[in-house]
């Protein structure tokens, strides 16, 4: 009988709760001891856990495998740590903006033979694997465009905590991008900002237009803009058209209304199906993810050719 995986928490934010919720929903995984962050202590009470230090819960024998939930700019202190004490480790997205320490976290899990999955949580979602194996498998033949958005509005005060949607909500549209059709050859962008000034990310909005060999064109918008209160709301939508068929994907297609409001339910599940992913099947069977730090160190590429294009207003090429 397999024992269950033991899984240490590194950051007590927002997005704990949901990893939380995953690892609940997760036959062979259970918390083991959380740190980080002012919630901390709060959320070991309710979980019955040990509350660690960063440096702790990294060589901790409590744990056998480590989420790293923390802002970004601690990703790579914390997963290098935990892979050298022998972790397996899941990091949330983005991966991190510098394509060489993402190199390093994945050479550093092979020698120590362990996992390093970076957090691309959308693409565990069936449908949208199954999308992806449509156009694998050429059953849309050539896609001619395809298009995703993200839409909703961020308050000023939790939008003032982040660096905007370019960096926090469009690394999910670029591992999608890249899981469906590989690396664009050119890229062009631009971003708005509809309320304060040009740089905030009170009110911001990014529109991205990729180029594939094939002739494929991508569009990308996200924004923390405004929320489409419309009977068919994009709050995140994909859509392909092939020159032989097509495919669509929505939130809305699988909200479910209650007497209070409509329950975006698909948000969690994408962080179940990934958890499961992370034990049941790298983990435990020894796979690889569908989405790997390879794909990471593309789409912090990509990232970076966009922030470029917006910066300098041109367009990107050489990809």
């Amino acid at each position: 009988m397999k024992n269950k995986i033991k899984i240490g928490l590194i950051g007590c934010g927002r997005v704990a709760e949901n990893h939380i919720l995953a690892i609940k929903e997760c036959e062979w995984a259970e918390i083991t001891a959380v740190s980080g962050g002012r919630h901390a202590q709060e959320l070991g009470e309710r979980l019955g856990v040990p509350v660690l230090s960063g440096d702790e819960i990294c060589e901790s024998s409590l744990v056998d495998a480590l989420c790293i939930l923390t802002p970004p700019e601690f990703h790579y202190i914390y997963a290098m740590k935990g892979i050298e004490a022998g972790k397996h480790v899941l990091v949330e997205k983005p991966v991190s903006f510098s394509d060489r320490e993402i190199e390093e976290m994945s050479i550093a899990a092979k020698k120590n033979k362990v996992v390093c999955m970076p957090g691309h949580s959308y693409i565990y979602l069936p449908e949208l694997i199954r999308m992806k194996r449509a156009l694998e498998g050429k059953r849309l033949g050539v896609p001619a465009y395809v298009y995703l958005s993200e839409m909703y509005y961020m308050p000023k005060e939790l939008a003032v905590k982040y660096t905007g949607p370019e960096t926090d909500v469009l690394c999910h549209q670029l591992y999608l991008c890249l899981a469906f059709l590989g690396m664009p050859m050119r890229t062009t962008a631009f971003r708005t900002c509809i309320e304060g000034k040009e740089n905030e990310t009170d009110g911001a909005q990014v529109s991205v237009m990729l180029e594939y060999a094939q002739g494929t064109i991508v569009q990308i918008f996200v924004t923390w803009a405004a929320e489409d209160c419309s009977s068919e709301p994009w709050t995140f939508k994909i859509k392909i058209i092939g020159n032989k068929g097509c495919m669509s994907f929505s939130r809305r297609d699988f909200m479910e209304k209650t007497d209070v409001e409509y329950e975006q339910s698909l948000y969690q599940e994408m962080f179940n199906e990934e958890m499961k992913w992370f034990v049941e099947k790298c983990i435990l069977e020894g796979k690889q993810p569908i989405s790997t730090m390879e794909d990471a160190k593309k789409v912090c590429l990509l990232h970076k050719a966009i922030v470029k294009a917006i910066n300098e207003k041109v367009v990107v090429e050489g990809l």
